[in-house]
């Protein structure tokens, strides 16, 4: 705690002797991340201040043009890069699941450009439309990264699996929802999915992490060409499956109020959501997890009545278990992908998509037995009843599936 505080109050001092830039120039500030203590990476993207300012270099803009340097994340004042170990594919899903992990834990050197600069670079990219991108928004724990893994397999795109630049920006908007009509914001939306999308005449499947949901009433509006669907599960097993891969939601060491702190600060969920759910009764335990599957999936069902079946499918993780084939050949036509490689996709299904994680290694084999164990009786009676009263979902079975799902594929 008090290295956390330390590195903090070095960072706030280096800010004022080395500001980041505050407009439009025509290099990148480099710093090599061999001077970095880990804990400085994992600080989030608002808080990443880069203080190690005085070890500062420049290099021209062609620098962000090389093949091994990728948009690592956004802070309030700048797009920051990081380019990677020579050699490391962190695009590979089979070796790493989650894209953000891998470039920290590869990242070799960091290249800051002024938020000005960073948006002026995109608009030589005007004509773009996105049509070369397909996202996979999701719930979390629902097989998002299996199915990532899937379309790896086909050889057909670069896959990119959580990447944090757009966490970034979803974390602003869940913190001030008026965000999401601001032009500034959509602006820096764009920018990120072009950065991202490095090259237009390449493929690209994006599977963001479950904290982007709002960013499906945004993404449209930048870049209309854009092929969006969702993917979710039945609701007590992606409950039980968090219950297991999350530490802090079940160690009772840590004072609930600490987390919901944590929560706030990483930008998950707002302090006024949180408000609400403590004074409907949804604040702790398993009823804040089932309230929140339902709350993000209610943003996406909205969306979801703006546009046709097709602009916006609904996949489920059950309609993949029961018919593998017909659903790896549906997802790959919505994003334009061909379906002759369908059976190198099918492979990932005899194989741990998370490498063999903490997570993967809890989780596997356990949900069906610990579902009724963990989802009490009356947090499943009050997410029914709650579910069909507050967000028109009805919800089934022991699973607790959602039935009623617009634009559902089956």
């Amino acid at each position: 705690m008090f290295l956390s505080y330390g590195l903090k109050l070095l960072q706030a001092i280096l800010n004022l002797i080395y500001p980041p830039p505050d407009g439009p120039h025509n290099l990148v500030n480099c710093y090599d991340v061999l001077y970095y203590d880990t804990p400085a990476l994992d600080t989030g993207a608002n808080n990443l201040a880069l203080f190690l300012r005085k070890f500062t270099k420049t290099r021209g803009l062609e620098w962000l043009k090389r093949e091994d340097v990728h948009l690592f994340c956004v802070t309030k004042a700048s797009f920051v890069f990081a380019r990677t170990t020579p050699g490391i594919d962190i695009y590979d899903v089979r070796a790493f699941p989650w894209l953000c992990r891998a470039k920290k834990a590869h990242a070799v050197e960091l290249g800051e450009v002024s938020m000005g600069l960073a948006l002026d670079m995109i608009q030589n990219r005007e004509s773009e439309d996105g049509s070369n991108i397909g996202i996979l928004h999701n719930l979390g724990r629902c097989g998002s990264t299996l199915v990532a893994n899937m379309i790896y397999r086909t050889g057909q795109c670069q896959v990119l699996a959580e990447p944090g630049p757009l966490f970034d920006i979803s974390s602003c908007v869940i913190r001030n929802p008026d965000l999401v009509n601001d032009p500034v914001t959509l602006k820096k939306l764009r920018a990120v999915l072009l950065f991202l999308a490095k090259s237009p005449s390449r493929r690209y499947f994006i599977k963001p992490s479950f904290g982007t949901y709002m960013l499906v009433t945004m993404i449209h509006k930048v870049l209309p060409g854009v092929r969006e669907a969702f993917l979710y599960r039945r609701l007590k097993l992606m409950a039980v499956s968090s219950y297991l891969a999350f530490g802090f939601i079940k160690t009772k060491k840590i004072p609930p109020f600490l987390i919901k702190e944590k929560l706030i600060k990483a930008g998950f969920i707002s302090k006024e959501v949180l408000e609400e759910n403590a004074r409907i009764g949804v604040g702790t335990g398993m009823k804040f997890i089932l309230h929140g599957f339902l709350m993000r999936t209610q943003v996406f069902v909205r969306e979801a009545t703006k546009r046709s079946p097709d602009d916006l499918p609904f996949y489920s993780y059950e309609s993949l278990l029961a018919n593998p084939n017909k659903f790896i050949t549906h997802i790959l036509t919505h994003n334009g992908l061909e379906t002759r490689w369908s059976d190198n996709a099918l492979q990932a299904l005899s194989q741990d998509s998370q490498k063999n994680s903490t997570m993967s290694r809890v989780i596997k084999g356990k949900l069906r037995s610990r579902a009724d164990a963990v989802v009490d009786k009356e947090a499943e009676e009050m997410i029914r009843r709650l579910a069909e009263e507050k967000f028109g979902i009805e919800v089934r079975g022991s699973q607790m599936e959602m039935v009623n799902l617009p634009n559902q594929w089956r």
